[in-house]
Formats: C-alpha cells, structure tokens, sequence
C-alpha cells in the first residue's frame, strides 16, 4: 500500500469516524413530541402560574435578511409589571423596555421614548426587530400565553411544554432545568410562518424566581 493510498484510508476513516459521532449527536438531541396533555397538565400549569416574580439573565438573537443584533438580556418581572433591559455588545446600544398589562414605554439609548398599548409592535417600530414581549412572560416560565387561542400545541416525554403555537408565533422550548422545585425552559427558538427569514433565539442564562 503505498503512501498515499494509507493517507485515503486515513482520511476515509476520520469521515467515518467524525459522520457517526454527529449521528450519535443528533439522536442524542432529538425530543419526542407527545400531542396529547400530560396527565398531570393541569396541576403543573397551575403551579407554573404562580410563579410571578423573577430575575432572569438571558442572550438574546434577532436575525432577518436585512436586520439583526444580539442583546444581553435582564429581565425583572414582579406581578403583571416587567423592566427590561437589552445590551448590545460593545457599547452598540441598549433597549430598555418598561411596562405592565396597561401598556409599555421603550427607551432607547440615543434618548428616543416611546409608549404604546401593543409592546411588540412599538418595539418593531423602535428597532426594526420582532420581539413577543407579552408572550414571553409566560413561555418563560413554559406555559401558553393566558386567555389567548393555541393554534398547535405538544409536550416533550417528561410531560414538558415543547411546542407552542400563539398569536401568529411558533415556539419551541427546551434544556429545562429544576429551578426552586420547578422544571423552566431555558432555551427557546422563536419564528412566524409568514416570516421564515424571522429568527429569534432566547438562551436563559440564570433563572431566579423570587420567593
């Protein structure tokens, strides 16, 4: 066998080598996807419910074809009532979004202040970015957006919120973590039918629900 044909052979088995192993990845990562209630639904829902309180620190991404940006994420909830701040990298920018079930003011770091009724359009007309303020404040704690219609909805095999479909976005949650005796999903990944170049991506990096 001369050098070179050793050298293929090397070659060929490091594919080898490096294709199963991102097989073994991808099996490893996949969730099954259960579509009817766990039995213990409700109770959970009503326990996750009571969580109104909370600090999180999360990174946040926003990517369409002509925009984008990552923000580092600190969110402080207390009731109905939400302060939230997002910090571009470097000194790029902020975002400081303040608000309650009444209605919502944004700041932006060049002094521009704005209020609205409708969180998520006012921070599309601010920023040029999609962002479903009001929705988050229940999907972080993974449950449905309260007294609005579920297009589609489905649970992981641990009886989980996985998949979400409300008010025009699609959700999907994951790498839950037990958190003061609750199980709350730290990653989400965010996008709208109508916008497939839409992606928005939410890591939880400290979740802190206050006592």
């Amino acid at each position: 066998m001369t050098a070179i044909q050793q050298a293929h052979r090397s070659v060929a088995r490091f594919l080898l080598l490096y294709l199963l192993i991102s097989i073994l990845g991808a099996c490893a990562s996949l969730t099954e996807q259960v579509v009817e209630s766990p039995a213990d639904w409700e109770d959970r829902l009503q326990r996750l419910q009571q969580i109104d309180n909370w600090t999180i620190k999360a990174r946040l991404g926003v990517q369409t074809e002509t925009e984008g940006g990552s923000f580092d994420v600190f969110w402080q909830q207390q009731a109905d009532r939400y302060d939230i701040r997002l910090v571009a990298p470097m000194g790029q920018g902020a975002v400081h979004i303040v608000g309650d079930d009444g209605g919502v003011t944004i700041s932006l770091a060049d002094g521009r202040s704005e209020y609205s009724d409708n969180a998520e359009e006012l921070f599309h007309a601010m920023t040029g970015l999609s962002l479903p303020v009001n929705g988050l404040r229940d999907w972080l704690r993974g449950i449905p957006i309260q007294h609005e219609a579920i297009q589609n909805i489905s649970w992981n095999e641990n009886g989980q919120l996985y998949k979400i479909e409300q008010t025009g976005w699609q959700v999907e949650m994951g790498r839950y973590k037990v958190i003061a005796d609750h199980d709350l999903p730290h990653a989400f990944y965010l996008g709208q039918e109508q916008r497939p170049e839409l992606s928005v991506r939410l890591l939880v990096r400290e979740w802190q629900p206050a006592q």
